[in-house]
């Protein structure tokens, strides 16, 4: 798996253009998975989320973590069970038993199916769901100001031999944008804030019929090109005979999947200069791997502005007729060394 690594701004640059912020828009294909990528996430007590608002400072830096685990963004056809969902494109997976199927449609990002493990009392259930009516999890595009979205959804799943429906809605906006100060760090990546809440039924034959409810709060933070939060917060309940079943947690990328450390372990050392930068910008790597590099710039709605496939050192790049704003320069090695850059354009 090519690991995905997110770029911030240094704080110099950060602290200069927050002041005249203005919220960021997700968008396809910035925001939609590349199967093939993965990254390591690490995950602690549960955080409260902060009030909503505009040009919120989210700061999570106390926050420590008790665990980590690798997610996955895949083919659904590598997958033993990604046959059940043939109109998938990509597929999330976190190293267990749980996987979440995907498609892209003009609308964003739907979940068409997933294969999970619910626990009643002590006892595990393992069931895999087909969507008939897909749950909207992400509108694209979207920002801050945008119309909150419901979407009821409905499938059918097979537990112990017996066929159940489970049935429920889902209903998100972007309560909140600003900028994310993540666990242990010091410098801030800007995010919108994205809030959802699924509410469902789920109905078990375990000898005698039990209904479980399920209620699921995430608050996810995500930055430009991001394909999954930087930071999110989750809080998960199942209720059912009586239990209630609570699974709350506060989930970020790891230091070395978001850029915000410099990438020294494996990726591809690249300087920008002049940056900022006015009419024009020299691009300058160092890697003694020989190959075709890939070279992208994509600009703050997440659109790829430049793509160079080369095997120069040195790319010269003419920034006369560009919008001014700010970009990133993404350099790939087909060995999977990556290298994510900011780029200010100021005219």
């Amino acid at each position: 798996m090519v690991p995905y690594r997110y770029a911030t701004l240094a704080t110099s640059l950060s602290l200069a253009l927050f002041a005249s912020a203005q919220s960021i828009t997700l968008v396809a294909p910035g925001n939609v998975p590349e199967p093939g990528t993965a990254f390591l996430v690490q995950r602690g007590d549960y955080v409260a989320p902060a009030p909503g608002g505009q040009g919120v400072l989210f700061d999570y830096s106390a926050t420590t973590p008790t665990s980590s685990l690798s997610y996955h963004w895949q083919l659904p056809g590598d997958l033993p069970n990604g046959a059940q969902f043939p109109d998938a494109q990509f597929a999330l997976t976190n190293g267990g038993p749980d996987t979440v199927f995907y498609k892209e449609t003009a609308s964003g990002l739907e979940r068409i199916g997933d294969a999970q493990t619910i626990f009643v009392g002590t006892t595990p259930y393992h069931f895999t769901t087909t969507y008939s009516n897909s749950m909207q999890e992400l509108q694209l595009p979207y920002s801050f100001g945008s119309t909150p979205w419901t979407d009821l959804f409905s499938g059918s799943f097979t537990v112990d031999g017996t066929t159940a429906q489970r049935d429920g809605a889902i209903s998100g906006e972007a309560d909140a944008w600003g900028r994310v100060v993540l666990p242990g760090g010091t410098d801030t990546v800007e995010v919108l804030r994205i809030r959802t809440r699924v509410q469902e039924s789920i109905p078990l034959n375990i000898g005698i019929p039990v209904n479980v409810s399920h209620v699921r709060v995430v608050n996810g933070y995500y930055p430009l090109w991001g394909k999954f939060p930087v930071l999110r917060t989750v809080a998960d309940t199942l209720s059912a005979m009586g239990l209630v079943q609570p699974l709350h947690f506060t989930e970020w990328m790891d230091e070395t999947e978001t850029g915000i450390m410099e990438d020294t372990n494996g990726g591809l050392p690249m300087q920008l200069f002049p940056n900022p930068a006015t009419e024009q910008v020299t691009v300058v790597f160092a890697s003694a791997a020989p190959g075709n590099f890939d070279m992208q710039v994509i600009d703050a709605l997440g659109a790829i502005v430049r793509h160079t496939q080369t095997t120069r050192r040195t790319i010269e790049l003419d920034l006369s007729q560009w919008e001014a704003g700010l970009y990133q320069v993404v350099l790939t090695h087909p060995n999977g060394q990556r290298s994510v850059r900011p780029l200010v354009v100021a005219h």
